[in-house]
């Protein structure tokens, strides 16, 4: 139902996402496998956070990285990288899982709006036209940005607290750190492999080649010590390191997106978005507009299908504030949320959909009308 031409325009602009999802998929479930996130959290809980609580000082930690990681690697990469750490610290500092695994995919998703690489729809948004390059879609964008990750914050603070008093049972003792061991090649290499490709990754270089190396290096060195778990049964083992569940189901999402727009059945949505551009109330609309699809469809296709609809700035960052900060009640509405939930599966941890979409109903509103406020 596409052309050639249309067929090959999606690709290229879903390929280099997808495929550094794939790669830092390898690269983490490799590096959780040699032991490299336990020794992270281990050297992070022997550090001082001014006297606070080993519950809160692990939050401020996982705070702290999930916010940094989201910002300047990538919600995806936040949702991959950072779960299995917050697992790892929860467990040591006694808390509560359901609280860190929250606060890592709320600020992954809300707080995802600063900078182009903060998420694929930044990408597409700021190379769209409608700004003039990244220096003005990073001055259209940080007032409501900053309000975006305040609220994912405190949404994240409060789910904290809340689990403190009434999930007392879901917290995991405070363990004692172990005694020290050998440190293998596969881990050694594993930090290094890791200290390297972040800063890599906030750079120009592309983040994708960048992520496929390291996933390539990493396969090697685990090849060659011979290692254990993801190697003992390489015709299954080796194959679910990668989700493809996720990655094909949300390109089925764009493609169907993708159809719906050569077919003309957005248009009629798209010249009503277009028309509420110039006003607060209009601006509200459109981004509840791309929440309200993004929780039907996926936030990506859903911004694929509705960008048409908009050619001014303010515009486009209501619709990226509806497609980033909204999509955070249904599980597949975002990619993020689908493989945060493939990361805690494979770290031994859960969150039940129920209270995952329950806590969403309450947030979704709030962290989607405030930036918008702040669209100035």
């Amino acid at each position: 139902m596409l052309s050639p031409a249309e067929a090959g325009a999606l690709a290229v602009r879903l390929a280099p996402v997808l495929l550094f999802v794939a790669a830092m998929s390898v690269v983490v479930n490799l590096a959780a496998a040699a032991g490299a996130f336990d020794a992270v959290a281990g050297w992070a809980r022997r550090r001082s956070w001014g006297g606070m609580s080993a519950p809160t000082a692990a939050w401020c930690q996982i705070v702290v990285l999930a916010l940094v990681s989201t910002v300047f690697l990538s919600l995806d990469t936040t949702a991959i990288l950072v779960t299995p750490l917050a697992v790892a610290l929860a467990r040591r500092g006694g808390l509560s899982l359901w609280a860190a695994a929250l606060a890592v995919i709320w600020i992954a998703n809300i707080g995802s709006l600063l900078l182009p690489v903060s998420n694929l729809t930044n990408l597409l948004a700021a190379g769209s036209g409608v700004f003039a390059g990244p220096t003005a879609y990073l001055t259209a964008a940080w007032r409501p940005a900053l309000v975006a990750a305040g609220v994912a914050v405190a949404a994240s603070w409060i789910a904290y607290r809340w689990s403190a008093r009434t999930h007392d049972d879901e917290a995991v003792a405070t363990q004692p750190d172990p005694a020290s061991t050998v440190v293998d090649r596969r881990l050694r290499a594993s930090l290094i492999t890791l200290g390297v490709l972040l800063p890599l990754l906030a750079t120009p270089f592309p983040y994708w080649i960048s992520a496929t190396l390291a996933a390539a290096i990493l396969v090697v060195v685990t090849v060659r010590a011979g290692g254990t778990g993801a190697t003992q049964s390489p015709a299954i083992r080796w194959a679910s390191l990668i989700p493809w569940g996720s990655l094909a189901f949300v390109t089925v999402l764009c493609a169907v997106a993708a159809i719906a727009h050569t077919a003309g059945a957005l248009d009629a949505m798209a010249d009503a978005l277009g028309s509420r551009q110039d006003s607060t109330a209009g601006l509200l609309a459109i981004a509840g507009v791309g929440a309200a699809t993004s929780n039907v469809v996926n936030n990506i296709p859903a911004f694929l299908a509705l960008e048409h609809g908009v050619d001014t700035p303010g515009g486009m960052l209501a619709l990226l504030v509806g497609v980033n900060a909204g999509p955070i009640i249904i599980p597949w509405a975002s990619l993020a949320t689908l493989l945060w939930h493939d990361q805690l599966r494979r770290s031994g941890a859960s969150v039940s959909w129920r209270s995952f979409i329950a806590a969403g109903c309450v947030l979704a509103p709030v962290a989607v009308v405030l930036p918008v406020l702040a669209i100035g």
